[in-house]
């Protein structure tokens, strides 16, 4: 079975000027929508690193007939949704430590890579696919940071750098949080595809490439709660195509080898949703489901949808169909999965 549980996926991308919506797996598969720039995903949960789909998340093997076009030197954005304490998360139960603690906690390393698709993303597999890396950030001692707390901090956005000076071509690119809050790793991969242009002539070199199937093969993430973080990011170094530097805003965090500092006390973002009405599972309606999952962990069993729609807030009229429809037709079963 697919992990469920977990919060997270690329709601949106802007390249090129333009902002492309993505893939939400709880609206687009009910929808008659175009083809997203951004590969599907099955759901907002994590993929571990051991599984096949680990490059590109459940769903994301198999390519689009949508691609973004932007120029070699630009920046790209990733806006994500429902991440713990960023964009789109309602008010907290301000009386529930478990859920509060839950919301700071998903901290971790943040990455971009880039793969060629040789040719057309469309019929392009990505698991099979040699990646390189483009921009990296882990924890940063000054700031004492992890780099999802940024991403947080940035409305639940990270930009990253297409290096200058590299080929024109389709690549996919691939954004991914690692959360490091329970006994192993979650990742959340999200990979657009892209139509890059310029004069540029550069591609990487072997020792630039890795497998996302064997990147962090070996990799010992720390422990968040501990009085001390040491962490040094996976993977090759960035690649730089163009003599005045390439890579991205955040490659100076990447290159650094060993940050050892006290733990980092991390703040609370909060936001109000905006009113969604529509005759189809509205994205505020279905997320919520799915963001319920947390107060189930922390009352300790499977409450009941509709006490907690009013704990939060939220009006349950929004809905396309009632909490109690929800409660069977989409969570079946969230809190009982884990």
């Amino acid at each position: 079975m697919h992990a469920a549980s977990g919060h997270g996926f690329v709601h949106s991308i802007v390249m090129g000027g333009q902002d492309y919506p993505g893939w939400n797996p709880f609206v687009d598969p009910y929808a008659n929508n175009p083809p997203r720039v951004v590969r599907k995903v099955l759901n907002d949960g994590f993929v571990a690193n051991t599984d096949p789909d680990i490059a590109c998340h459940h769903g994301g093997n198999d390519g689009t007939t949508a691609v973004g076009t932007a120029p070699s030197g630009s920046q790209v954005s990733f806006q994500w949704a429902y991440w713990p304490g960023g964009k789109n998360v309602p008010a907290l139960l301000p009386a529930d430590p478990s859920h509060r603690k839950a919301m700071l906690d998903h901290q971790g390393p943040v990455s971009t890579y880039m793969t060629s698709c040789n040719g057309d993303c469309s019929t392009f597999a990505a698991n099979g696919a040699l990646w390189f890396k483009i921009d990296a950030d882990g924890y940063d001692s000054p700031t004492r940071q992890w780099a999802a707390a940024k991403l947080i901090s940035n409305n639940s956005s990270w930009t990253s750098t297409i290096p200058p000076g590299l080929a024109p071509g389709q690549y996919l690119l691939r954004n991914e949080i690692i959360a490091l809050h329970s006994s192993a790793p979650q990742f959340y991969p999200s990979c657009s595809q892209v139509q890059v242009t310029g004069s540029g002539t550069g591609t990487p070199s072997q020792d630039e490439l890795v497998s996302m199937q064997t990147l962090y093969n070996g990799v010992v993430f720390p422990d968040i709660y501990a009085d001390s973080v040491s962490f040094t990011i996976p993977g090759p170094p960035l690649v730089n195509f163009d003599s005045n530097g390439g890579g991205s805003q955040h490659s100076s965090t990447a290159s650094s080898p060993l940050v050892t500092t006290s733990r980092a006390s991390a703040s609370l973002a909060s936001t109000t949703m905006a009113p969604v009405s529509t005759s189809r599972p509205s994205g505020r309606c279905m997320y919520l489901e799915e963001f319920l999952l947390d107060p189930c962990l922390a009352l300790g069993h499977r409450t009941k949808k509709k006490s907690l729609n009013s704990a939060l807030g939220f009006d349950s009229s929004l809905c396309y169909v009632s909490p109690a429809e929800l409660t069977l037709e989409n969570g079946h079963g969230f809190c009982e999965h884990l």
